[in-house]
């Protein structure tokens, strides 16, 4: 048995995490979607946003592949 490679473990976890998140929107109106959920006004479209960001932000300057 090989052990896991770190790219593939990296890709299963934020896989999931989306997973969850999507799992969570799920048979949602729209605007139960945009709806403030909180005090500050975060809403779960918000928290998709801020995933997608992250993930193009964070992930792409630290592999060396900025967005545009």
């Amino acid at each position: 048995m090989t052990a896991p490679h770190p790219r593939t473990d990296l890709h299963f976890y934020l896989q999931s995490a989306r997973d969850a998140l999507l799992w969570k929107l799920e048979g949602l109106s729209e605007y139960d979607i945009r709806r403030p959920a909180t005090p500050t006004g975060t809403n779960l479209l918000g928290l998709v946003k801020h995933a997608a960001g992250v993930e193009l932000g964070y992930l792409g300057d630290t592999f060396g592949r900025p967005s545009g």
